[in-house]
């Protein structure tokens, strides 16, 4: 098996070049680039908004129209327009915006308006770069549990063979690349800081955490368990955790959203609002067997190749109790709410995308299947267990593939269809199609099932 660095550097190829070929940066017939759209345009939108337009009360016509279609909404008290997002993929957009507004300035001053083309290559490049970068730092952490044959097997599945790949390529500015970046962050700090004993790494680790819940406030499950898998288990050494440094850890976490709070109080007159208008969870009604099992969006449908993570559960909960039980309650914890939400098939997306966030946390599991599968089993289930890893390796890739082309279709899939498209290779008709019904989803009737 090659070496795992030496497949991180495959990988970072295989993932440039899918890029590279693919150019979501381009319209091609679309309204939009597949870039700077939907969801990544409100993530986006504080940078133009700040450093282009300086106009934070979104008061003014922009040099490009975009600025009503990245989610601006009203407040129902004051009337003050706000962007829908949080700010907190604007701050890992940052570099990568500052060095294509540098080139935009300098190649064509009339194109520096914050959506032209060296706009969308950079911002599309920023999420094939944190998603390697998570995959560099994952690695970093697994070499301390797992040997580098289980390590490159868990790479492999991970990136090539789940919905990951494509939002970390196709659609790499969505923040789960990021998220996923962050998470395996989070498990390298949190390692070192326990081995090494290192208490400057807990202030990174609050930062961390910080930065994971602007992007995404149910985040905050995972510094959670993060922290649970590092001073739960017995090993933590005498006075490497105490009051003082617990509490300028949740200081820093807590000053990366400053600014948002900022910016909400200027736009609304309030320190916290709730941007998503008539959106939300219904907390009873978690769409667990359609979130997992469906056509539509289904987890296990259009990721198979995270079974492998939950049957890697079993030889987790030998290697390490307390790690197995806390992943698994974070898993079900983050499924629940990921579930719960009006929308529980998320708009337009390759499956469950929001299921990618738990993908670093769920690696362990998954490198502890393939080290007991390449050490302690039987030589016929270990060539059949890898040989199913390739196949569900090809089966994600080609269904990139089909859903970049538009086969797939965005949120109607059904079975029927589905089956249609691996047959022809074609659109399904859309007599084969069932389209959410929408209105009904954000007023939790049952037909948002």
């Amino acid at each position: 098996m090659i070496r795992s660095k030496l497949l991180l550097g495959l990988l970072c190829g295989i993932a440039l070049g899918y890029f590279a070929w693919q150019q979501p940066f381009v319209a091609r017939g679309h309204p939009r680039n597949q870039v700077i759209s939907y969801d990544v345009a409100g993530y986006y939108a504080y940078l133009p908004m700040v450093f282009i337009e300086q106009d934070l009360r979104l008061a003014k016509p922009w040099k490009y129209p975009m600025i009503e279609l990245v989610g601006v909404h009203e407040h129902p008290e004051s009337g003050g327009r706000h962007l829908k997002f949080t700010m907190g993929m604007a701050y890992l957009y940052a570099p990568f915006f500052a060095g294509a507004h540098a080139y935009a300035l300098l190649t064509n001053p009339a194109e520096a308006h914050g959506f032209s083309m060296p706009y969308r290559i950079a911002i599309g490049l920023s999420g094939v770069v944190y998603a390697l970068l998570g995959l560099v730092f994952l690695r970093r952490t697994l070499r301390h549990y797992v040997p580098d044959a289980a390590i490159s097997w868990t790479l492999i599945a991970l990136f090539l063979g789940s919905n990951l790949f494509y939002y970390s390529t196709y659609r790499g500015a969505m923040s789960h690349g990021a998220t996923f970046m962050l998470s395996a962050m989070m498990l390298y700090h949190g390692d070192l800081w326990r081995r090494r004993e290192q208490p400057w790494r807990l202030l990174l680790l609050g930062l961390l955490a910080g930065l994971l819940v602007l992007i995404r406030p149910a985040n905050l499950l995972i510094p959670l368990t993060v922290a649970g898998l590092f001073t739960l288990d017995g090993r933590l050494p005498k006075g490497l955790l105490n009051a003082k440094r617990l509490l300028w850890a949740v200081v820093l976490a807590l000053s990366v959203s400053i600014p948002q709070l900022l910016y909400w109080k200027l736009s609304t007159g309030h320190f916290f609002v709730w941007t998503y208008g008539e959106e939300g969870f219904f907390w009873t009604q978690p769409a667990w067997v359609q979130g997992l099992f469906s056509w539509r969006k289904g987890w296990l449908v259009y990721s198979p190749i995270a079974a492998f993570m939950i049957l890697g559960f079993w030889g987790l909960a030998r290697k390490k109790p307390s790690w197995a039980v806390l992943i698994g309650l974070y898993l079900m914890a983050h499924a629940y709410v990921v579930f719960c939400w009006w929308a529980w098939w998320y708009g337009g997306s390759l499956g469950s995308r929001p299921m990618i966030d738990a993908y670093a946390l769920l690696a362990l599991p998954l490198a502890v299947f393939f080290q007991r599968i390449l050490e302690h089993s039987q030589p016929w289930l270990r060539r059949m267990s890898l040989a199913a890893i390739l196949v569900l390796v090809l089966l994600n890739l080609a269904q990139t593939q089909l859903y970049c082309a538009g086969y797939l279709n965005h949120d109607s899939m059904t079975r029927e269809a589905y089956l249609h498209v691996w047959r022809t290779w074609d659109f399904a008709p859309a007599a084969l199609l069932e389209a959410p019904d929408y209105e009904a989803a954000l007023e939790g009737r049952s037909a948002r099932y």
